[in-house]
């Protein structure tokens, strides 16, 4: 009989742990009309998901919250780079959606890169590469090139155990003084042992690892919208040069003087409009979204100052049996079937979509939800129907 016991014992323990740490189930969620964050405008294609709302914090301003990562305990964090803040937001109301934000650290440097690994929460900002373990913050790196130009982008660690860092260039069309300047860095896993993976970025923002291969998206200079596509998104090899400041377009064509030749320059893998601003990256490797599944999440900010809008948008690439990328299929927002003659430049005009806002960041939880970011302290949510 005692043996008995222990096996029960046993086994009430075992579906403890994984009621405690599975993911919650799509069945046990309310059809999306049924759900009180149900939120429209932006257009959504309700055939494959419903976009919901997880939370509202307008006391942040435009850039309340940028980078996003999903943990595996089902916290959401998010950064504000402008007041240093990183904060972890968990499920209060039992919905799935982790609504309830909480400041978990603060005195950071422009904190705009978050990356979540084993039990480690990695943040990048300024000068400076953060651990966060175990509730005590390390600092792996504190002399990341920064001053004058772009911020310091995102951050990522490979399956090698090495993290990646972007770090933005000094100025939009310059030589840079520090080669490490417009280029993406990696450090052993104790921030030692620095070396530049690939360098001739201007704008590098987002970082994704995909079946291995990384991936960086890039925004042209200025001065050029009205030359289509010369937007990136980048495959990441060790030594690569993307071309700035010396070349631009798919075909690499000479756009400062200088001593590089722009036929060394490594093609983008896929070409984006003008100005969309690449902002943020994420893999999706999970089949509870299939319209997703083997694809890269991509955020594009949008341009300023221009009267047609460019990006604004959330974007998903598929990839074909060779690995390359395939043109983006925007799905936020998303323009129904009904409305399908509808220019996108309508769409946000008519408050169909982010803008005047723009989309920040993105990340996938452990059930497969796509989060995103937008100005305004706000962060969406794409569950199943």
């Amino acid at each position: 009989m005692n043996h008995v016991l222990t096996r029960l014992y046993l086994i009430g323990l075992l579906l403890a742990l994984f009621s405690r740490f599975a993911p919650a189930a799509a069945a046990e969620m309310p059809p999306c009309p049924e759900r009180p964050t149900l939120i429209d405008p932006p257009w959504v294609n309700i055939t494959d998901w419903c976009l919901e709302r997880v939370i509202q914090d307008d006391s942040g301003g435009e850039l309340a919250f940028t980078a996003l990562v999903a943990a595996p305990d089902g916290t959401l964090y998010a950064a504000r780079p402008l007041t240093g803040e990183v904060y972890a937001l968990t499920d209060g109301d039992g919905d799935g959606l982790p609504e309830q934000a909480v400041r978990l650290l603060s005195g950071l440097m422009l904190p705009n890169g978050l990356a979540f690994v084993g039990d480690s929460l990695y943040i990048s900002g300024g000068a400076h590469l953060y651990r966060y373990e175990n509730g005590t913050l390390r600092t792996l790196v504190n002399d990341l090139p920064t001053g004058a130009g772009f911020w310091t982008g995102g951050v990522t660690v490979g399956a090698d155990g090495r993290i990646y860092v972007a770090i933005g260039a000094e100025c939009d069309r310059c030589v840079p003084d520090d080669p490490a300047r417009g280029a993406i860095l990696s450090f052993a896993a104790d921030g030692t042992d620095r070396q530049i993976v690939a360098t001739g970025l201007r704008q590098p923002t987002g970082l994704a690892f995909r079946d291995g291969v990384l991936w960086v998206g890039d925004t042209v200079r200025d001065g050029l919208d009205d030359t289509p596509d010369l937007d990136e998104l980048n495959r990441v090899t060790p030594g690569a040069h993307f071309g700035w400041p010396y070349c631009i377009g798919s075909d690499n064509q000479p756009d400062l003087a200088g001593d590089f030749d722009c036929a060394r320059a490594t093609a983008p893998a896929l070409n984006l409009p003008t100005q969309s601003t690449p902002l943020a990256l994420a893999a999706y490797d999970s089949d509870a979204l299939p319209a997703a599944t083997g694809g890269l999440l991509l955020v594009q900010g949008g341009n300023h100052d221009r009267a047609i809008l460019t990006g604004y948008t959330l974007s998903l690439i598929l990839f074909d049996a060779s690995g390359q990328p395939l043109p983006p299929r925007i799905i936020l927002p998303e323009i129904p079937e009904a409305h399908r003659n509808t220019p996108l430049q309508k769409m946000h005009y008519q408050n169909s979509g982010f803008w005047p806002h723009r989309p920040l960041g993105v990340t996938v939880s452990r059930e497969g939800w796509i989060y995103i970011s937008v100005g305004g302290g706000q962060i969406y949510a794409l569950r199943p129907r």
